[in-house]
């Protein structure tokens, strides 16, 4: 695991980053407070780091009921 996130890093991904992504490869769509609790990094940060993932094309959303899912 330590080692996919060192690769990421290096690949130009911050640490949080990182952390978000594979929480997200490992859960599938989730909501922010499961990628929060999965990836370890506070909720606020997540939804920061969501963004920078969208803009780099790496995750992506859609909602489904009234929550809205995030998938890498």
């Amino acid at each position: 695991m330590d080692e996919i996130l060192r690769e990421l890093q290096h690949l130009g991904l911050t640490e949080k980053e990182a952390a978000v992504y594979v929480a997200s490869l490992e859960l599938g769509p989730a909501p922010v407070q499961d990628l929060a609790h999965k990836s370890k990094v506070n909720r606020a940060t997540v939804y920061v780091m969501i963004d920078s993932l969208v803009d780099r094309g790496l995750m992506s959303s859609f909602i489904k009921g009234k929550r809205r899912f995030y998938s890498a």
